[in-house]
Protein backbone atom coordinates (compact mmCIF):
# COMPACT_ATOMS: atom_id res chain seq x y z
CA UNK A 1 0.00 0.00 0.00
CA UNK A 2 1.19 3.08 -0.90
CA UNK A 3 -0.50 6.79 0.06
CA UNK A 4 1.71 10.36 -1.38
CA UNK A 5 0.63 13.76 -0.07
CA UNK A 6 3.29 15.62 -1.88
CA UNK A 7 4.53 14.82 -4.99
CA UNK A 8 8.31 16.44 -3.83
CA UNK A 9 8.65 12.93 -1.90
CA UNK A 10 10.82 14.53 0.59
CA UNK A 11 9.93 12.30 3.72
CA UNK A 12 9.22 8.61 2.65
CA UNK A 13 8.15 6.62 6.38
CA UNK A 14 8.30 3.24 5.67
CA UNK A 15 6.26 0.80 8.03
CA UNK A 16 7.43 -2.62 8.08
CA UNK A 17 10.79 -3.74 8.20
CA UNK A 18 10.60 -7.35 6.46
CA UNK A 19 12.66 -7.88 2.83
CA UNK A 20 10.06 -5.25 1.42
CA UNK A 21 9.75 -2.50 4.03
CA UNK A 22 14.37 -2.71 3.86
CA UNK A 23 13.87 -2.84 0.29
CA UNK A 24 11.33 0.12 -0.61
CA UNK A 25 13.52 2.39 2.46
CA UNK A 26 17.34 1.88 0.62
CA UNK A 27 15.22 2.03 -2.52
CA UNK A 28 14.23 5.52 -1.64
CA UNK A 29 17.47 6.82 0.31
CA UNK A 30 19.32 6.12 -3.10
CA UNK A 31 16.46 8.53 -4.49
CA UNK A 32 17.97 11.19 -2.36
CA UNK A 33 14.84 10.91 -0.04
CA UNK A 34 14.64 11.42 4.03
CA UNK A 35 13.42 8.11 4.93
CA UNK A 36 12.33 6.46 8.57
CA UNK A 37 11.24 3.16 8.94
CA UNK A 38 9.00 2.19 11.42
CA UNK A 39 8.53 -1.63 12.72
CA UNK A 40 5.56 -3.23 15.49
CA UNK A 41 8.48 -5.78 16.47
CA UNK A 42 11.30 -5.81 18.56
CA UNK A 43 13.51 -7.33 15.42
CA UNK A 44 13.81 -6.48 11.69
CA UNK A 45 13.76 -8.73 9.40
CA UNK A 46 10.54 -10.68 9.32
CA UNK A 47 10.50 -14.46 8.14
CA UNK A 48 14.33 -13.23 6.88
CA UNK A 49 15.66 -12.87 10.11
CA UNK A 50 17.67 -15.91 11.55
CA UNK A 51 18.80 -17.08 15.55
CA UNK A 52 21.66 -18.46 16.31
CA UNK A 53 21.77 -21.47 17.92
CA UNK A 54 25.04 -23.51 18.85
CA UNK A 55 26.99 -21.70 16.71
CA UNK A 56 24.97 -22.19 13.86
CA UNK A 57 22.46 -19.68 11.82
CA UNK A 58 18.91 -21.17 11.95
CA UNK A 59 16.04 -19.39 9.75
CA UNK A 60 12.49 -20.07 9.41
CA UNK A 61 12.20 -22.22 6.68
CA UNK A 62 13.51 -22.03 3.22
CA UNK A 63 14.34 -19.60 0.80
CA UNK A 64 15.28 -18.87 -2.74
CA UNK A 65 16.54 -16.03 -4.00
CA UNK A 66 15.38 -14.96 -7.60
CA UNK A 67 18.37 -14.66 -9.79
CA UNK A 68 17.66 -10.83 -11.51
CA UNK A 69 14.78 -9.95 -9.38
CA UNK A 70 14.49 -6.80 -7.24
CA UNK A 71 16.10 -8.07 -4.26
CA UNK A 72 18.93 -9.31 -6.24
CA UNK A 73 19.26 -6.32 -7.86
CA UNK A 74 19.40 -4.38 -4.79
CA UNK A 75 21.82 -6.27 -2.91
CA UNK A 76 24.56 -5.70 -5.93
CA UNK A 77 23.75 -2.36 -5.75
CA UNK A 78 24.63 -1.94 -2.07
CA UNK A 79 28.11 -2.92 -2.47
CA UNK A 80 30.12 -4.98 -0.36
CA UNK A 81 31.76 -8.45 -0.83
CA UNK A 82 29.99 -10.31 -3.69
CA UNK A 83 27.32 -13.05 -2.41
CA UNK A 84 28.57 -16.51 -3.09
CA UNK A 85 25.21 -18.09 -4.76
CA UNK A 86 24.63 -21.47 -5.87
CA UNK A 87 21.16 -22.69 -7.96
CA UNK A 88 18.51 -24.92 -6.78
CA UNK A 89 18.65 -27.67 -9.69
CA UNK A 90 15.51 -29.61 -10.13
CA UNK A 91 17.56 -32.39 -11.63
CA UNK A 92 18.51 -33.01 -7.66
CA UNK A 93 15.03 -32.99 -6.38
CA UNK A 94 13.23 -36.11 -5.27
CA UNK A 95 9.09 -36.70 -5.83
CA UNK A 96 9.00 -39.19 -3.16
CA UNK A 97 7.19 -42.42 -4.87
CA UNK A 98 7.68 -40.77 -8.76
CA UNK A 99 10.68 -39.51 -9.71
CA UNK A 100 13.28 -36.33 -10.04
CA UNK A 101 11.13 -33.24 -10.43
CA UNK A 102 12.96 -32.90 -13.34
CA UNK A 103 14.14 -36.22 -14.85
CA UNK A 104 16.72 -36.39 -16.68
CA UNK A 105 17.50 -39.63 -16.59
CA UNK A 106 14.08 -40.53 -18.43
CA UNK A 107 13.66 -39.78 -21.47
CA UNK A 108 9.77 -40.36 -21.70
CA UNK A 109 8.91 -38.99 -18.45
CA UNK A 110 10.68 -35.88 -19.57
CA UNK A 111 9.16 -35.81 -22.63
CA UNK A 112 5.36 -36.18 -20.72
CA UNK A 113 6.79 -33.83 -18.72
CA UNK A 114 7.59 -30.90 -21.46
CA UNK A 115 4.48 -31.81 -23.33
CA UNK A 116 2.74 -30.52 -20.13
CA UNK A 117 0.89 -33.99 -19.02
CA UNK A 118 2.97 -34.37 -16.41
CA UNK A 119 0.61 -32.86 -13.23
CA UNK A 120 2.09 -34.38 -10.83
CA UNK A 121 5.76 -32.63 -11.62
CA UNK A 122 4.10 -29.68 -12.66
CA UNK A 123 2.37 -29.44 -9.15
CA UNK A 124 5.68 -29.98 -7.81
CA UNK A 125 7.74 -27.35 -9.38
CA UNK A 126 4.42 -24.52 -8.57
CA UNK A 127 5.56 -25.79 -4.87
CA UNK A 128 8.95 -25.73 -4.94
CA UNK A 129 9.26 -22.50 -6.75
CA UNK A 130 6.63 -20.12 -5.27
CA UNK A 131 5.08 -22.85 -2.36
CA UNK A 132 2.02 -22.81 -4.15
CA UNK A 133 1.53 -19.48 -5.16
CA UNK A 134 1.99 -20.19 -8.67
CA UNK A 135 4.67 -17.09 -9.97
CA UNK A 136 5.31 -18.12 -13.41
CA UNK A 137 8.43 -16.32 -13.16
CA UNK A 138 9.90 -17.99 -10.09
CA UNK A 139 8.84 -21.46 -11.65
CA UNK A 140 10.42 -20.47 -14.96
CA UNK A 141 13.84 -19.56 -12.99
CA UNK A 142 13.19 -22.70 -11.09
CA UNK A 143 14.78 -24.81 -14.88
CA UNK A 144 16.90 -22.43 -15.58
CA UNK A 145 19.11 -22.07 -12.71
CA UNK A 146 17.67 -18.71 -11.61
CA UNK A 147 16.73 -20.15 -8.04
CA UNK A 148 19.47 -19.16 -5.37
CA UNK A 149 20.63 -20.00 -2.13
CA UNK A 150 23.21 -17.86 -0.64
CA UNK A 151 26.42 -18.57 1.22
CA UNK A 152 25.14 -16.57 3.82
CA UNK A 153 22.09 -17.86 4.27
CA UNK A 154 18.95 -15.83 3.53
CA UNK A 155 19.50 -13.81 7.04
CA UNK A 156 23.10 -12.89 5.72
CA UNK A 157 21.07 -11.06 3.24
CA UNK A 158 19.05 -9.09 5.39
CA UNK A 159 21.95 -8.27 7.62
CA UNK A 160 23.81 -7.09 4.47
CA UNK A 161 20.87 -4.80 3.57
CA UNK A 162 20.56 -3.48 7.28
CA UNK A 163 24.14 -2.68 7.60
CA UNK A 164 23.18 -0.54 4.33
CA UNK A 165 20.59 1.03 6.41
CA UNK A 166 23.19 1.78 9.18
CA UNK A 167 25.62 3.54 7.38
CA UNK A 168 23.30 5.36 5.57
CA UNK A 169 21.97 7.01 9.14
CA UNK A 170 18.44 5.71 8.22
CA UNK A 171 16.53 6.03 11.20
CA UNK A 172 14.54 2.37 12.47
CA UNK A 173 11.82 3.02 15.43
CA UNK A 174 10.95 -0.45 16.99
CA UNK A 175 7.72 -1.81 19.14
CA UNK A 176 5.77 1.51 16.89
CA UNK A 177 2.26 0.08 15.99
CA UNK A 178 0.49 1.94 13.12
CA UNK A 179 -2.90 2.61 13.92
CA UNK A 180 -3.98 4.05 11.22
CA UNK A 181 -3.21 6.25 7.88
CA UNK A 182 -3.82 9.98 7.77
CA UNK A 183 -3.58 13.09 5.97
CA UNK A 184 0.60 13.76 6.17
CA UNK A 185 1.54 10.67 8.12
CA UNK A 186 0.52 8.30 10.36
CA UNK A 187 -1.08 7.75 13.83
CA UNK A 188 0.70 5.23 16.34
CA UNK A 189 -1.15 3.56 18.41
CA UNK A 190 -0.53 5.42 21.12
CA UNK A 191 -1.46 8.37 20.00
CA UNK A 192 1.42 10.09 18.66
CA UNK A 193 1.48 11.02 14.75
CA UNK A 194 4.94 10.56 12.87
CA UNK A 195 4.85 13.29 9.92
CA UNK A 196 5.73 12.01 6.11
CA UNK A 197 5.28 13.09 2.70
CA UNK A 198 4.80 9.50 1.52
CA UNK A 199 3.87 6.59 3.38
CA UNK A 200 4.53 3.18 2.24
CA UNK A 201 2.71 0.26 4.03
CA UNK A 202 4.81 -2.91 3.93
CA UNK A 203 3.00 -5.10 6.20
CA UNK A 204 0.07 -6.38 4.70
CA UNK A 205 0.50 -9.60 2.08
CA UNK A 206 -0.98 -9.99 -1.35
CA UNK A 207 -1.50 -13.31 0.04
CA UNK A 208 -0.52 -15.66 2.59
CA UNK A 209 -0.21 -19.31 3.17
CA UNK A 210 0.61 -20.82 6.75
CA UNK A 211 3.10 -23.48 6.79
CA UNK A 212 5.48 -25.08 10.09
CA UNK A 213 9.19 -25.46 9.45
CA UNK A 214 12.58 -26.84 10.83
CA UNK A 215 15.68 -25.99 10.46
CA UNK A 216 18.61 -27.89 11.15
CA UNK A 217 22.06 -28.72 11.39
CA UNK A 218 23.47 -32.50 11.04
CA UNK A 219 26.67 -34.20 11.53
CA UNK A 220 25.22 -36.43 8.87
CA UNK A 221 24.31 -36.59 4.97
CA UNK A 222 20.93 -38.52 5.05
CA UNK A 223 19.61 -36.69 1.56
CA UNK A 224 22.83 -38.44 0.04
CA UNK A 225 24.07 -35.26 -2.09
CA UNK A 226 19.81 -34.62 -3.42
CA UNK A 227 18.97 -30.97 -3.04
CA UNK A 228 15.59 -31.67 -1.88
CA UNK A 229 12.44 -34.26 -1.28
CA UNK A 230 9.16 -33.25 -1.73
CA UNK A 231 5.74 -35.12 -1.25
CA UNK A 232 2.38 -32.70 -1.55
CA UNK A 233 3.25 -29.91 0.40
CA UNK A 234 5.76 -30.97 2.18
CA UNK A 235 9.27 -30.28 1.51
CA UNK A 236 13.26 -30.87 2.54
CA UNK A 237 16.01 -28.86 1.14
CA UNK A 238 19.57 -29.44 1.94
CA UNK A 239 21.29 -25.90 1.71
CA UNK A 240 24.91 -26.93 2.42
CA UNK A 241 23.76 -29.18 -0.82
CA UNK A 242 22.49 -26.60 -2.88
CA UNK A 243 25.45 -24.61 -1.87
CA UNK A 244 28.55 -26.37 -0.45
CA UNK A 245 30.22 -23.44 0.87
CA UNK A 246 27.69 -23.03 3.82
CA UNK A 247 29.19 -26.11 5.58
CA UNK A 248 31.69 -28.78 4.11
CA UNK A 249 30.59 -31.37 6.64
CA UNK A 250 27.36 -32.29 7.46
CA UNK A 251 24.21 -30.78 6.27
CA UNK A 252 22.19 -27.82 6.59
CA UNK A 253 18.33 -28.77 6.17
CA UNK A 254 15.64 -26.43 5.67
CA UNK A 255 11.87 -28.62 5.85
CA UNK A 256 8.64 -26.95 5.40
CA UNK A 257 5.29 -28.33 5.48
CA UNK A 258 1.87 -26.51 4.34
CA UNK A 259 -0.58 -29.77 5.20
CA UNK A 260 0.98 -30.83 8.85
CA UNK A 261 2.63 -29.55 11.71
CA UNK A 262 5.99 -29.67 13.58
CA UNK A 263 5.35 -33.53 14.37
CA UNK A 264 4.59 -34.17 10.39
CA UNK A 265 7.44 -32.67 9.45
CA UNK A 266 9.69 -34.69 12.06
CA UNK A 267 7.95 -37.85 10.90
CA UNK A 268 8.81 -36.78 7.32
CA UNK A 269 12.37 -36.36 8.06
CA UNK A 270 12.21 -39.83 9.56
CA UNK A 271 10.78 -41.54 6.51
CA UNK A 272 13.33 -39.39 4.06
CA UNK A 273 16.40 -38.47 6.26
CA UNK A 274 16.67 -42.07 7.91
CA UNK A 275 18.69 -40.98 11.52
CA UNK A 276 18.47 -37.67 11.40
CA UNK A 277 17.72 -37.49 15.31
CA UNK A 278 21.05 -39.36 16.37
CA UNK A 279 22.86 -36.50 14.42
CA UNK A 280 21.31 -32.78 15.14
CA UNK A 281 24.12 -29.95 15.95
CA UNK A 282 21.43 -27.38 15.97
CA UNK A 283 17.58 -27.16 15.27
CA UNK A 284 15.00 -24.25 15.55
CA UNK A 285 11.16 -25.52 14.68
CA UNK A 286 8.27 -22.85 13.74
CA UNK A 287 4.67 -24.43 14.95
CA UNK A 288 3.36 -21.66 12.35
CA UNK A 289 4.47 -18.70 10.25
CA UNK A 290 2.55 -16.74 7.59
CA UNK A 291 3.99 -17.46 4.11
CA UNK A 292 3.50 -14.10 2.44
CA UNK A 293 3.41 -12.61 -1.28
CA UNK A 294 4.27 -9.13 -1.20
CA UNK A 295 4.60 -8.81 -5.47
CA UNK A 296 7.10 -11.73 -6.00
CA UNK A 297 7.22 -13.97 -2.90
CA UNK A 298 10.25 -13.61 -0.99
CA UNK A 299 12.23 -11.08 -3.80
CA UNK A 300 10.61 -7.87 -2.19
CA UNK A 301 8.56 -5.79 -4.88
CA UNK A 302 10.12 -2.39 -4.48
Amino acid sequence: MFVSYSPSMHRVLVVGSGIQGLSKAIKHHLLGHQVVILEKREQIGGRGSGDSIQGFSLENGPHFLLKNGPLYKLIKKVGGIKPMYRPLLPQKIQIAGVGKLLPMDSPSALLQYKKGLDKVREDAAIFVSSWGLDLPLRKKALFKQGLLVPRTGWSGLIGRIASAIDEAGIPIQTNCVVEEVIEGGVRLRDGRKVVADSVFMCTGPISERKASTIDLVLSSKPLLGLHGVIENETAIFDLAAINNARMQEGSHLSCISFNGGVSHLENFLDKRAAGWRDHVLAIKRNKAITITDNGGLSDARI
